[in-house]
């Protein structure tokens, strides 16, 4: 919450800056601050003073303003942004105070409106009750808040929260902000005598627990009246350009949300002063244009920047939507907009909250207009007292202009030409924060006949703002957790702001059309259901490549989302446990360490970290394209504190790359407020033995019919509100129904863990788990088991092997078999669930390898597609079964079919430290990914610059043929470039082929083993020699590209269902497009995954570069007899 910040750790990450201690100027050091991020050498910005002609045609005093308004654009010169340096803010003793909670962070904290809200989040927490001015009874609500009111009455309306699932909880939001002024936000309050003072006794001590950020200065931008009293602010010293104060906002945003432990979405809200408008900011029309102007001078530039500006771009550059209640011209800035919109659920919305009579002025003027009167005049004058009017009242007119500005350009989209709309605003200090409004509307009626009413206003503008505030941080958290398009949202929430710019811009002005806007694009994000998929291959989705667009070789067809379902725990290891032996003894251990358990959070944990290319900047949490678009964790999850850790261990899976969705299990954990989350214990003791103790909870009582109910949610809302469409217009049904196809997420794979360890989803209840899941994916998608916990006498040793028959009726898999596509076990599970019997010898090595297929033979005929089985350090083994099964599951490798493969464990350095827990969970993880993936039909070298690959969209599987052709060899064949590993294998082949006597499984082994030994600056010598003979060539010689490019590693395709190449500067490939890894490299592939798992040193490693494991899996010793 955002008392959390009163107290801070004896152990804080790398300061962000000092986060400011508010009632006290206190000064952070520059060396705290370049922890963060290493500043420039200073170059102190020139003040300088806006020229004349910037200077509107205005009227002007200390008491009214009246104007009209004009623009002036400032030349602007270009310059490449450098770079920030990716640091990190972690702090393994750092506690977060708040779970669950969505962020909010004001500009103007300690104003009238921060203060207010603050306040009044504060009151509804604590259910707090007082007394009114005149004695009367009062206690705290969210009225005027949509998002945190039911409906009411017969006819519903008003609220939506008991109308829309997933609509955030304000009480539980994590409030923070900036300001320039010291005062804390409690003592503010109480000075600006805006609420009751019996409430503001109760919550100021708490209120001025709440840390205020230092704020950005610049005198140009504000009245002279807000000057002394500017001492709270970022100095020259810190921040001597733009660009450093722009990452000094960064920094805080940063350290707000670790501090406050946010997980939803955070909205920051300029609720400052308005700013003079800015002539530049039109200019800026890409994101590049405006990055490239922060990071100029004043003079460079052409003007100074306003403060509003760097808090929009630090706002979206940390993945935080920024709302403008400001009158100023900050979101007109396309550049803005368009940095917004190159991530996803992100906003930029404004301008101006549409608070009080405003709002009231839209509804009346379309109460008129509905009439069928014509609105010819409209003169409102209204005077208060508040900060934001001192403001204006002492500063140029260009201030007053700004304000002007969108008070007269409300009704401008209805383009009525006659009507005179006319505004007056006065600053009246006795008056403070109840403002006054009078308006008069004079219309024409029937045979030109005046119409006039009047309309006064009396009401604190504070209390009129703070719901819209507290609204639009909610609604973009909402809309935000559904990916719902900039454009559609920006739309939305027109009704907020008295100017809607931006994607608004231009929207009708009436207040019930935007309400009823508002409540289309809710519904639809809310009931968002899966269009039909028609299972014949109608839908051709292919990789969008563009000659400007850098895209990866291998990528999953339509980004196709991955389920991972089953058991879920929390395991605590308890370092160095003493005991262990039973005893009654007091035993002791070194401090807990707690990791995500379970197939889920293995699988999450595996398949969130894979990535095209390396990862990117991680300190300015810039998004690494994943190759798995969305991992969705179904499992169960209690309402306790460990269900808390849980959803918080899975999220950091996807810290690098952001694509763990928890909402479906967030809103399953209202269904049953007793449940209880799954924990292990797990000691590990001194002497390096282990102990468990493992608590099932509520796993226990998890039904399959909860399970199906989770999964078809995913693609059907059958507890959403249906949308009444009657009043809709014909566009408006089209493009609720547009919306509903455009934002149907696509699911491709399948993974259920752990089936013994869930004693209400066994037998039939499995199968129709299996059912349920394939029904959602394209083309039935790819379904996964894989196995753990099974019980010694599954199947009790008699006279050998189980039969098929009797392996169908096993309690727990039989009935499911038939709809899996892959299976996975271990080689003891195997033995368990058959009744083979493996030595595990050198010697029967290959009487293990026939028991070994006899048993996945009984699989196969339970109508399993691929069984693979682990066996340790002594590899895996993977067969797949015939055509007539492989037809039904489309989505599998049809070059699959029938095949086996062999492939040995992968060797790692010596001395490597290794965790074995979860190995088989990652291996299964990497062979539905490799099964998964199809070539782009693009060939790049495999050192390209990750830094400029995007997430590319993979052709689909539908397009593949079950009968492929591969050209003949003497065709040509895609050109690749030659590798350092490739070179180093030439080199080294004739010695290898003579030391292993010819056997290309031991010459391929041992030149990894080899390539793995190598120092660094031997491995850099030869990327240089490679890089050479790349330059000096243009194209590798014939011999490296029979062990670059062969073909017998991939798939083929029939060309004329490959798509038409592109003029790209890429090479594009026509037999290469939709081909599947071949099941060896997929294997590889997969126990490369694992090894990655396995491995201490890169266990914990939140991004792996699939396309380096996709280069060591599929360089195969074939064809190296041309070397």
């Amino acid at each position: 919450m955002q008392g959390a910040m009163s107290q801070s750790p004896r152990k804080l990450p790398p300061s962000p800056r000092d986060a400011g201690s508010t009632g006290s100027n206190s000064t952070s050091s520059t060396a705290n601050r370049r922890l963060f991020t290493q500043p420039p050498s200073p170059n102190h910005i020139k003040n300088r003073t806006p020229s004349e002609d910037t200077l509107s045609d205005s009227t002007y005093s200390a008491v009214s303003v009246t104007s009209s308004y004009r623009h002036h654009n400032f030349p602007f010169a270009t310059q490449t942004p450098a770079k920030p340096e990716p640091v990190l803010v972690k702090d393994s003793n750092h506690k977060p105070k708040t779970t669950g909670s969505f962020g909010v962070l004001v500009i103007g904290l300690g104003g009238a409106n921060g203060t207010t809200m603050l306040a009044g989040i504060l009151a509804n927490r604590r259910n707090l009750e007082w007394r009114g001015p005149y004695g009367e009874h009062r206690s705290a609500n969210y009225y005027g808040c949509l998002t945190q009111l039911n409906q009411r009455g017969i006819h519903g309306g008003v609220g939506y929260k008991d109308r829309v699932k997933g609509l955030a909880n304000a009480n539980m939001a994590a409030i923070g902000g900036w300001d320039i002024r010291p005062a804390k936000p409690g003592d503010a309050l109480l000075e600006a005598q805006i609420l009751d003072y019996d409430l503001v006794r109760q919550v100021q001590d708490e209120m001025n627990k709440t840390k205020v950020f230092r704020g950005i200065y610049n005198p140009l931008f504000i009245g002279d009246s807000q000057h002394a009293t500017a001492t709270h602010v970022i100095s020259k010293q810190e921040a001597p350009t733009d660009s450093e104060a722009l990452k000094c906002l960064r920094a805080d945003i940063r350290y707000f949300k670790w501090r406050n432990g946010v997980v939803g979405h955070t909205t920051v809200i300029w609720s400052a002063s308005v700013e003079p408008n800015c002539d530049l900011l039109p200019n800026y029309e890409t994101a590049d244009d405006l990055l490239e102007a922060i990071e100029m001078t004043e003079e460079e530039r052409g003007g100074p920047l306003p403060p509003s500006v760097l808090y929009a771009t630090a706002a979206l550059l940390e993945g935080c939507s920024f709302i403008n209640g400001g009158s100023q011209n900050t979101v007109s800035c396309p550049g803005l907009a368009d940095l917004a919109m190159q991530q996803t659920g992100v906003y930029c919305l404004g301008t101006d909250f549409k608070a009080g009579q405003t709002k009231f002025k839209t509804a009346a003027v379309e109460y008129l207009r509905t009439m069928g009167l014509k609105p010819r005049v409209i003169a409102s004058s209204n005077h208060l007292g508040n900060n934001d009017m001192r403001n204006i009242g002492s500063a140029s007119s260009n201030i007053g202009t700004a304000k002007l500005r969108v008070k007269h350009d409300i009704f401008a989209p209805w383009q009525e030409d006659e009507l005179d709309h006319k505004v007056s605003i006065m600053f009246t200090e006795f008056i403070n924060d109840d403002k006054r409004d009078f308006v008069e509307y004079t219309s024409l009626a029937f045979l030109g006949q005046p119409h006039t009413m009047v309309t006064y206003t009396r009401a604190s503008d504070s209390v009129l703002c703070v719901p819209l505030m507290i609204d639009g941080a909610v609604w973009c958290d909402f809309f935000s957790s559904r990916s719902w398009p900039y454009e559609r949202v920006a739309k939305a929430l027109a009704y907020l702001f008295k100017v809607p710019e931006g994607s608004a811009k231009g929207v009708d002005p009436g207040f019930f059309r935007q309400m009823q806007e508002l409540e289309v694009q809710v519904l639809a994000a809310h009931e968002a259901k899966r269009g039909s998929l028609k299972r014949e291959g109608s839908i051709k989705k292919r990789v969008r490549i563009r000659p400007d667009e850098k895209v990866a070789e291998w990528a999953i067809p339509h980004d196709a989302r991955i389920v991972c379902a089953g058991l879920a725990c929390v395991d605590m290891q308890l370092n160095a446990a003493t005991g262990g032996d039973g005893g009654e003894a007091i035993e002791t251990f070194a401090g807990e360490t707690s990791i995500g358990g379970g197939s889920v959070s293995m699988a999450c944990k595996t398949l969130a970290r894979l990535c095209h290319g390396a990862a990117l900047d991680d300190g300015y949490m810039q998004i690494t394209p994943p190759v798995v678009s969305a991992v969705v964790p179904l499992c169960m999850v209690g309402t306790d504190s460990t269900g808390d850790k849980l959803i918080g261990l899975l999220e950091d899976c996807g810290a690098a790359c952001r694509n763990v969705e928890t909402r479906f299990i967030k809103a399953s954990r209202s269904s049953d407020p007793n449940a209880r989350t799954a924990l292990s214990i797990l000691p590990i003791y001194q002497d390096g033995r282990r102990g468990c103790f493992f608590d099932a909870a509520s796993n226990v009582t998890f039904s399959a019919r909860e399970m199906t109910r989770l999964i078809s949610n995913l693609s059907a809302g059958s507890t959403n509100p249906e949308l009444d469409m009657s009043h809709m217009s014909a566009d408006d049904v089209d493009n609720y129904q547009a919306d509903l196809e455009q934002m149907t997420p696509i699911y491709g794979g399948f993974v259920f863990g752990y089936p013994h360890l869930m004693p209400k989803m066994a037998g039939e209840a499995l199968a129709q788990i299996l059912l349920e899941a394939r029904s959602i994916m394209i083309e039935g998608g790819i379904v996964t088991i894989d196995l753990n916990g099974v019980p010694l006498g599954s199947f009790p040793v008699r006279d050998g092997l189980r039969s098929a028959g009797s392996l169908k009726l096993d309690s727990v898999i039989g009935p499911a078999l038939e709809h899996v596509d892959i299976l996975h076990m271990n080689q003891e599970e195997l033995c368990l669930l058959t009744g083979c019997h493996i030595e595990g010898t050198a010697d029967s090595s290959r009487e293990d390898d026939f028991i070994i297929a006899q048993a996945i033979n009984l699989f196969l005929r339970c109508g399993v597609a691929v069984v693979a089985v682990t066996r340790g350090q002594q590899g895996s083994f993977v067969v797949c079964n015939d055509a007539d099964r492989f037809k039904q599951s489309r989505a599998l490798p049809a070059s699959w079919i029938d095949c086996n493969a062999k492939v040995g464990c992968v060797q790692l350095p010596k001395n490597t430290s290794i965790n074995t827990n979860g190995a088989g969970d990652a291996f299964t993880a990497g062979l539905l990914v490799a099964a998964m993936l199809r070539h782009t039909g693009l060939t790049m070298p495999s050192d390209i610059s990750p830094s400029v690959v995007s997430s590319p969209r993979a052709p689909p599987a539908s397009s593949l043929t079950r009968k492929e052709t591969i050209p003949a060899s003497g065709k040509s064949k895609p050109d690749k470039k030659l590798t350092p590993y490739s070179l180093f294998m030439r080199e080294h082949y004739i010695s290898l082929k003579k030391k292993c006597n010819d056997d290309k499984k031991a010459i391929f082994s041992t030149c990894h083993e080899m390539w793995e030994n190598l120092t660094e600056h031997e491995r850099d010598l030869y990327e240089r020699k490679a890089a050479d003979e790349n330059e000096d060539t243009g194209k590798p010689d014939a011999v490296a590209l029979s062990v670059l490019t062969d073909i017998n590693v991939l798939d083929s395709t029939d060309p004329k269902h490959a798509p038409s190449p592109r003029e790209s500067d890429t090479p594009r490939s026509m037999y290469m497009t939709n081909r599947s890894l071949t099941l060896e490299s997929a294997v590889t592939f997969a126990s490369l995954v694992a090894a990655y798992h396995v491995d201490e040193s890169t266990r914990n490693r939140q991004h792996i570069d699939m396309s380096k494991l996709i280069e060591r899996a599929t360089v195969v010793p074939k064809g190296l007899e041309e070397i």
